[in-house]
């Protein structure tokens, strides 16, 4: 009757065991792989990402515009090296047109009872005429107009927003209208100074080239 029992017992055991792994099996059959869900669940991330900037009306190819643009860029306008005191210069961008003025030049050591970090300040007289067809700010054809004692170095721009006796120019320039005021920056000691729009600078960084040279005995 022991035997019988142990027999049965034996019997319900391996019953028992078998079903246990069967069903092991069956889970780890259905349980899906960690690596491939996750791989699954970046490509659909991206796929949904790609979707979502096509509906924004955004793309990788806008920044391939921007830089087709730069580079497709022609200037029909020549380059003016060697302008001087009261001379025009016209400058043709990425950006749009505009013409500068250069009228006068003046070089001080004290503005408003403040002297220069470095050896004087140099104050520009200038008249901007947008010859563009859309409004900009004065700012925005300004930006990137520098004086240099060197034309292969960095300058200085326009500081006249600090100095309350310094008429800068502002607000904005309509197209065929005209500003005029005042340019005001740092120099250094030279026998000449640069006055031009720093590479790179406008839009996505063409422009036909416009140099103003002044010497500093046409500016004390």
């Amino acid at each position: 009757m022991v035997e019988i029992k142990n027999g049965l017992t034996s019997v319900l055991l391996i019953v028992v065991i078998t079903i246990i792994l069967g069903a092991c099996g069956s889970e780890e059959d259905t349980k899906p792989n960690e690596d491939e869900q996750n791989l699954n669940e970046t490509i659909e991330g991206e796929q949904k990402d790609n979707e979502e900037g096509e509906d924004n009306g955004t793309s990788s190819t806008d920044d391939e515009e921007d830089t087709d643009r730069s580079v497709g860029f022609e200037t029909s306008t020549e380059d003016q090296l060697d302008l001087k005191i009261g001379d025009k210069g016209k400058f043709d961008t990425d950006l749009t047109t505009f013409e500068i003025t250069l009228n006068s030049a003046e070089i001080i050591d004290e503005v408003d009872d403040i002297s220069s970090q470095l050896d004087s300040f140099i104050i520009l007289d200038i008249t901007l005429k947008n010859t563009g067809e859309e409004t900009y700010t004065a700012q925005d054809l300004l930006y990137g107009l520098e004086v240099t004692a060197y034309l292969d170095s960095t300058g200085y721009q326009d500081y006249s927003e600090d100095f309350e006796s310094v008429k800068g120019l502002e607000g904005d320039v309509s197209p065929g209208e005209e500003l005029s005021g005042e340019f005001i920056t740092e120099i250094p000691n030279a026998e000449e100074y640069f006055f031009h729009l720093r590479s790179g600078i406008t839009g996505t960084g063409a422009s036909n080239e416009v140099v103003w040279t002044i010497p500093a005995e046409e500016a004390k």
